[in-house]
């Protein structure tokens, strides 16, 4: 019981230095030079909470799709055995196209040699999940997204939905998201729970289903990082 509670105080003492932007250089001695990885299911806020998580530790933020869409990261890997890609990019910075998991995989493993031993941020989309196994020695993988167990997604699924037509709407594409499929996502949380088995979720939902604020969820990080 007293080691209970020596431990729940500790949780609560780096709680508060972080809420205060306090990150004690015996914290940063743990984490400081390897990345801090976010993956998880689109809707779930893994990109906002990346960025503010960056932008509170003062590090970069990497967006990995960004990179996959870059002629940098294409040039570095169009040639490697297995790869296809082809891409097109529009004048005002977007990019369209077709790549197979050999490319994702190649891209994410540049990234990894570039910043493996960097104290940064990298937010990882979809569809990357066949490249785990890159990931799995690092102490700091966040997953977002995952419910707690099977029986929870089918509400939670319906939140997700909720949340990416909320996001649409801000965004000014009120229809973007008007083919999404509950099958669709629950492919992606399953693959997902699968390649991902075992590591640190954060659920971005209360129990009673109401979103955690972007503030909450970079508290809980800060406070889970090893």
């Amino acid at each position: 019981m007293k080691v209970f509670i020596v431990m729940k105080l500790q949780e609560q003492i780096s709680r508060m230095k972080s809420m205060m932007g306090l990150i004690i250089e015996e914290e940063q001695k743990v984490y400081e030079n390897k990345p801090i990885v976010f993956v998880g299911t689109a809707g779930a806020g893994k990109s906002t909470t990346a960025k503010a998580v960056a932008k509170k530790l003062r590090i970069l933020h990497i967006d990995v799709d960004e990179r996959m869409g870059s002629e940098e990261y294409e040039n570095l890997c169009k040639n490697e055995p297995g790869v296809e890609v082809k891409i097109t990019r529009t004048d005002d910075g977007h990019n369209y196209g077709s790549s197979n998991d050999q490319y994702n995989r190649c891209v994410l493993d540049k990234l990894l040699e570039k910043y493996g031993n960097t104290k940064v941020v990298l937010d990882i989309g979809a569809g990357t999940e066949k490249s785990a196994d890159l990931l799995e020695n690092l102490p700091n993988l966040f997953v977002f997204g995952l419910p707690s167990s099977p029986e929870n997604d089918k509400p939670y699924i319906q939140l997700l939905k909720q949340s990416r037509k909320d996001r649409a709407e801000k965004m000014g594409q009120s229809n973007l998201e008007d083919n999404t499929k509950d099958e669709d996502i629950q492919l992606s949380i399953d693959s997902i729970r699968e390649f991902y088995r075992g590591k640190q979720n954060i659920n971005p939902f209360t129990e009673n289903g109401q979103r955690k604020t972007t503030e909450e969820l970079v508290d809980e990080i800060i406070t889970k990082l090893t």
